[in-house]
Protein backbone atom coordinates (compact mmCIF):
# COMPACT_ATOMS: atom_id res chain seq x y z
CA UNK A 1 0.00 0.00 0.00
CA UNK A 2 1.62 3.22 -1.15
CA UNK A 3 2.10 5.71 -3.97
CA UNK A 4 2.62 4.54 -7.60
CA UNK A 5 6.40 4.48 -7.19
CA UNK A 6 5.98 1.67 -4.63
CA UNK A 7 5.72 -0.62 -7.66
CA UNK A 8 9.54 -0.78 -7.57
CA UNK A 9 9.41 -2.59 -4.21
CA UNK A 10 6.96 -5.14 -5.61
CA UNK A 11 9.14 -5.65 -8.70
CA UNK A 12 12.08 -6.45 -6.44
CA UNK A 13 9.97 -9.02 -4.56
CA UNK A 14 8.83 -10.59 -7.83
CA UNK A 15 12.46 -10.76 -9.01
CA UNK A 16 13.31 -12.69 -5.83
CA UNK A 17 10.67 -15.31 -6.61
CA UNK A 18 7.30 -14.00 -5.45
CA UNK A 19 4.48 -15.33 -7.66
CA UNK A 20 1.98 -12.46 -7.58
CA UNK A 21 1.81 -8.87 -6.36
CA UNK A 22 -0.74 -6.08 -6.16
CA UNK A 23 -0.38 -2.43 -5.24
CA UNK A 24 -2.96 -0.60 -3.15
CA UNK A 25 -2.73 2.95 -4.42
CA UNK A 26 -5.44 5.60 -4.54
CA UNK A 27 -5.96 9.13 -3.30
CA UNK A 28 -8.60 7.80 -0.91
CA UNK A 29 -5.89 5.91 1.02
CA UNK A 30 -3.89 9.09 1.66
CA UNK A 31 -3.43 9.96 5.32
CA UNK A 32 -4.33 6.48 6.57
CA UNK A 33 -3.13 5.74 10.09
CA UNK A 34 -2.31 2.24 11.32
CA UNK A 35 -5.99 1.48 11.92
CA UNK A 36 -7.03 2.41 8.37
CA UNK A 37 -3.93 0.79 6.85
CA UNK A 38 -4.50 -2.54 8.58
CA UNK A 39 -8.14 -2.46 7.45
CA UNK A 40 -7.21 -1.83 3.80
CA UNK A 41 -4.49 -4.48 3.78
CA UNK A 42 -6.78 -7.06 5.39
CA UNK A 43 -9.36 -6.38 2.66
CA UNK A 44 -6.68 -6.93 0.00
CA UNK A 45 -5.59 -10.20 1.62
CA UNK A 46 -9.18 -11.40 1.53
CA UNK A 47 -9.32 -10.56 -2.19
CA UNK A 48 -6.28 -12.77 -2.84
CA UNK A 49 -8.19 -15.67 -1.28
CA UNK A 50 -6.99 -18.59 0.84
CA UNK A 51 -3.67 -18.22 2.67
CA UNK A 52 -1.62 -20.02 5.29
CA UNK A 53 0.67 -17.32 6.67
CA UNK A 54 0.66 -13.53 6.45
CA UNK A 55 4.19 -12.14 6.92
CA UNK A 56 4.70 -8.52 7.94
CA UNK A 57 7.70 -6.49 8.95
CA UNK A 58 7.94 -5.60 12.62
CA UNK A 59 7.24 -1.92 12.03
CA UNK A 60 7.41 0.85 9.45
CA UNK A 61 10.37 3.20 9.42
CA UNK A 62 8.21 6.33 9.56
CA UNK A 63 5.47 5.75 12.13
CA UNK A 64 7.50 3.18 14.10
CA UNK A 65 4.37 1.92 15.89
CA UNK A 66 4.43 -1.83 15.05
CA UNK A 67 0.62 -1.79 14.96
CA UNK A 68 -0.25 -2.70 11.36
CA UNK A 69 0.64 -6.40 11.54
CA UNK A 70 -1.35 -7.05 14.72
CA UNK A 71 -4.19 -4.93 13.30
CA UNK A 72 -4.36 -7.13 10.21
CA UNK A 73 -4.44 -10.28 12.36
CA UNK A 74 -7.33 -8.91 14.44
CA UNK A 75 -9.33 -8.00 11.32
CA UNK A 76 -8.71 -11.39 9.72
CA UNK A 77 -9.49 -13.10 13.06
CA UNK A 78 -6.31 -15.18 13.00
CA UNK A 79 -3.64 -15.79 15.67
CA UNK A 80 -0.40 -13.82 15.50
CA UNK A 81 3.21 -14.01 16.61
CA UNK A 82 5.13 -10.73 16.85
CA UNK A 83 8.91 -10.15 16.86
CA UNK A 84 9.49 -13.44 15.02
CA UNK A 85 13.17 -14.14 14.41
CA UNK A 86 12.69 -17.35 12.43
CA UNK A 87 10.33 -20.12 11.41
CA UNK A 88 11.54 -23.48 12.68
CA UNK A 89 8.96 -25.94 11.37
CA UNK A 90 5.49 -26.45 9.92
CA UNK A 91 3.92 -29.59 11.36
CA UNK A 92 0.35 -30.89 11.48
CA UNK A 93 -1.25 -27.55 10.71
CA UNK A 94 0.89 -25.57 13.12
CA UNK A 95 3.73 -23.11 12.64
CA UNK A 96 6.66 -23.25 15.09
CA UNK A 97 8.23 -19.82 15.39
CA UNK A 98 11.17 -18.46 17.37
CA UNK A 99 10.51 -14.97 18.67
CA UNK A 100 12.57 -12.34 20.47
CA UNK A 101 11.47 -11.23 23.93
CA UNK A 102 12.95 -8.89 26.51
CA UNK A 103 14.26 -11.94 28.33
CA UNK A 104 15.78 -13.62 25.25
CA UNK A 105 14.22 -16.05 22.78
CA UNK A 106 11.24 -18.37 22.99
CA UNK A 107 9.76 -21.01 20.72
CA UNK A 108 6.01 -20.77 20.21
CA UNK A 109 3.56 -22.78 18.17
CA UNK A 110 0.55 -21.27 16.43
CA UNK A 111 -2.22 -22.86 14.32
CA UNK A 112 -2.54 -22.03 10.63
CA UNK A 113 -3.65 -19.71 9.15
CA UNK A 114 -1.75 -17.10 11.15
CA UNK A 115 0.21 -13.86 10.93
CA UNK A 116 3.81 -13.28 11.95
CA UNK A 117 5.62 -9.97 12.12
CA UNK A 118 9.34 -10.48 11.66
CA UNK A 119 12.45 -8.67 12.86
CA UNK A 120 15.21 -7.96 10.33
CA UNK A 121 17.35 -10.81 11.69
CA UNK A 122 14.72 -13.33 10.58
CA UNK A 123 16.16 -13.83 7.14
CA UNK A 124 18.80 -12.77 4.61
CA UNK A 125 16.96 -11.98 1.36
CA UNK A 126 18.09 -13.91 -1.70
CA UNK A 127 19.64 -12.03 -4.61
CA UNK A 128 17.27 -11.60 -7.55
CA UNK A 129 18.36 -13.44 -10.67
CA UNK A 130 18.67 -11.72 -14.06
CA UNK A 131 15.74 -13.73 -15.41
CA UNK A 132 13.78 -12.82 -12.31
CA UNK A 133 14.42 -9.13 -12.90
CA UNK A 134 13.27 -9.43 -16.52
CA UNK A 135 10.13 -11.27 -15.43
CA UNK A 136 9.43 -8.65 -12.76
CA UNK A 137 9.73 -5.77 -15.24
CA UNK A 138 7.21 -7.47 -17.53
CA UNK A 139 4.86 -8.51 -14.74
CA UNK A 140 1.30 -7.30 -14.63
CA UNK A 141 1.00 -5.72 -11.19
CA UNK A 142 -2.61 -4.66 -10.67
CA UNK A 143 -3.26 -1.38 -8.88
CA UNK A 144 -6.23 -1.69 -6.55
CA UNK A 145 -8.30 1.14 -5.15
CA UNK A 146 -10.90 1.05 -2.37
CA UNK A 147 -13.68 -0.24 -4.65
CA UNK A 148 -11.52 -3.11 -5.93
CA UNK A 149 -11.11 -4.55 -2.42
CA UNK A 150 -14.54 -3.65 -1.04
CA UNK A 151 -13.46 -0.93 1.39
CA UNK A 152 -15.90 1.13 3.42
CA UNK A 153 -14.91 4.73 2.49
CA UNK A 154 -15.35 5.83 6.10
CA UNK A 155 -12.66 3.41 7.30
CA UNK A 156 -9.75 4.52 5.12
CA UNK A 157 -7.77 7.72 4.59
CA UNK A 158 -8.15 10.63 6.96
CA UNK A 159 -11.82 9.84 7.62
CA UNK A 160 -10.91 6.41 8.97
CA UNK A 161 -7.85 7.55 10.91
CA UNK A 162 -8.51 8.62 14.50
CA UNK A 163 -4.82 8.49 15.50
CA UNK A 164 -1.57 10.17 14.51
CA UNK A 165 2.06 10.00 15.58
CA UNK A 166 2.89 13.25 17.37
CA UNK A 167 6.59 12.49 17.76
CA UNK A 168 9.05 9.63 18.01
CA UNK A 169 11.90 9.72 20.47
CA UNK A 170 14.24 7.47 22.39
CA UNK A 171 13.85 7.64 26.16
CA UNK A 172 16.80 9.32 27.87
CA UNK A 173 19.56 7.01 29.02
CA UNK A 174 20.04 7.15 32.76
CA UNK A 175 23.59 6.74 33.91
CA UNK A 176 25.25 6.33 37.28
CA UNK A 177 24.03 2.86 38.18
CA UNK A 178 25.30 1.38 41.40
CA UNK A 179 25.71 -2.39 41.32
CA UNK A 180 24.73 -4.13 44.55
CA UNK A 181 25.33 -7.68 45.62
CA UNK A 182 23.11 -9.38 48.13
CA UNK A 183 24.10 -12.27 50.38
CA UNK A 184 22.08 -14.17 52.93
CA UNK A 185 23.48 -11.87 55.60
CA UNK A 186 22.60 -8.51 54.01
CA UNK A 187 19.66 -9.21 51.67
CA UNK A 188 17.19 -7.21 53.80
CA UNK A 189 19.51 -4.19 53.86
CA UNK A 190 20.10 -4.38 50.07
CA UNK A 191 16.36 -4.66 49.38
CA UNK A 192 15.73 -1.60 51.56
CA UNK A 193 18.38 0.39 49.64
CA UNK A 194 16.84 -0.58 46.30
CA UNK A 195 13.35 0.45 47.41
CA UNK A 196 14.70 3.75 48.78
CA UNK A 197 16.43 4.42 45.47
CA UNK A 198 13.29 3.67 43.43
CA UNK A 199 11.20 5.93 45.65
CA UNK A 200 13.83 8.68 45.48
CA UNK A 201 14.76 8.68 49.16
Amino acid sequence: MGPPQARAVLEEALAMGVDHAALLSHRAFAGSDTLATSYALSQAIRKFGRFDVVVCGKQAADGDTAQVGPGIAVRLEIPQVIFASGVKEVHKGRLFVERITEEGHELVSVPLPCLISVVKEANVPRYPSFSGKVRAKRADIPVWGPDDIGCDPGRIGLDGSPTWVDRIFAPPVKEGCEPVQATDANVADVARRVVDHIEGR
